[in-house]
């Protein structure tokens, strides 16, 4: 089932734009903290479960930028844990519709 095109997300506050690629490379997703995007393959855009879990994987990768967590010197498992439970999965689950 193919899947419509989104064009931005809100995420912590923010308003992040969703641009979507053909990537020659494999990539699936990709993550532009310093112009708040995210890049999405546009094969992902063929399958709704692919293209949700894809959106759901780089979403994290934003968090954990916006939040700092990507550039800790060390990284300890319990901030990332942390930060999933807290912001990534309220955000999944405040944002459902966009899987509907």
């Amino acid at each position: 089932m193919a899947v419509d095109k989104l064009k931005s997300i809100k995420l912590m506050g923010k308003t992040v734009r969703i641009v979507y690629e053909d990537f020659e490379n494999g990539d699936w997703g990709r993550c532009d903290l310093d112009n708040l995007t995210i890049l999405l393959n546009e094969k992902c855009l063929k399958d709704k479960n692919h293209h949700w879990w894809t959106l759901v994987h780089e979403v994290t990768h934003m968090i954990f930028e916006l939040s700092g967590v990507a550039f800790m010197e060390n990284n300890e498992e319990e901030a990332y844990v942390r930060c999933v439970e807290n912001l990534v999965i309220p955000w999944v689950q405040e944002n459902k519709d966009l899987y509907e």
